[in-house]
């Protein structure tokens, strides 16, 4: 039944899997919408609703917490068997900036972050038999600390995108989120893992926090050592610490906090 004064049709019980490199997330079913967010190579997702003419799909992805709208020609759907299979089971992660998959008889990009669903435990070399080329790592190994500043320092230089989930287009939030997903460790939806820490305690790898409690609005910088960060300044870049402290502190934020937070076992 379609929602009450709403264009929207509410779907129950269908799943899909990006099988493009990237694929944007509007806000409203029109290209000219604001993006959400994007969803890489590999990333499943849940249809919760569609456009009367059934041109466009809500989806919901429920490693980001984020929903917005794609054209049914990028909708590729899968059983409900293998959403869960998918989502609950080791998957390859691709860690190096480009990485290339025969797909439909053509090569297929992707992009950090984009996910082959194969386990280390396969009976067979599966990089041989999908002819991948390109780095991944083990979802359900944890990356260390040394492991997961290479995978961040892949998008030094990716430019500021709202929405944007790749090196060639970064949102704040969403970027660092993917940056611990792909090194083994779950951040959803704003939800900051690991524990609070004494700042002199701090170690390559660990996460400053700045919040500016008016604007609800967060800003992140991966400690690297040696007094050196990585953030975002229009662009993600490697600074010495000092500079991010001064830029935090042009805020006009009245309330403020500043939290480091130990996210690496």
């Amino acid at each position: 039944m379609q929602k009450e004064k709403s264009s929207e049709w509410p779907l129950i019980d269908a799943f899909g899997i990006c099988r493009q490199t990237i694929l944007p997330l509007y806000r409203r079913p029109t290209f000219d919408s604001a993006m959400v967010t994007q969803l890489l190579f590999g990333e499943c997702y849940q249809t919760v609703a569609m456009t009367s003419d059934q041109q466009w799909f809500k989806v919901f992805h429920e490693d980001t917490g984020l929903q917005g709208w794609i054209t049914t020609h990028t909708l590729k759907e899968i059983h409900a068997e293998d959403y869960a299979k998918y989502l609950n089971t080791d998957f390859q992660v691709v860690t190096s900036p480009i990485a290339a998959i025969e797909y439909l008889g053509t090569n297929l990009y992707l992009l950090p972050g984009s996910r082959l669903h194969f386990s280390d435990l396969e009976l067979f070399n599966w990089q041989d038999h999908i002819g991948f080329t390109g780095a991944v790592r083990s979802h359900a190994i944890k990356a260390d600390r040394s492991q997961l500043i290479d995978v961040a320092l892949k998008f030094v230089n990716a430019p500021y995108q709202a929405g944007g989930r790749s090196i060639f287009g970064l949102d704040e939030r969403q970027g660092f989120e993917l940056i611990y997903t792909i090194a083994g460790y779950s951040w959803r939806s704003g939800r900051v893992p690991g524990r609070k820490i004494d700042p002199e305690l701090v170690m390559p790898g660990d996460l400053f926090i700045f919040r500016e409690l008016e604007k609800k609005q967060m800003k992140y910088a991966l400690y690297l050592g040696a007094e050196e960060v990585f953030w975002m300044d229009n662009r993600i870049k490697v600074s010495d610490l000092s500079e991010w402290e001064a830029s935090m502190r042009k805020s006009k934020d009245k309330q403020v906090e500043l939290e480091t937070r130990s996210i690496v076992n």
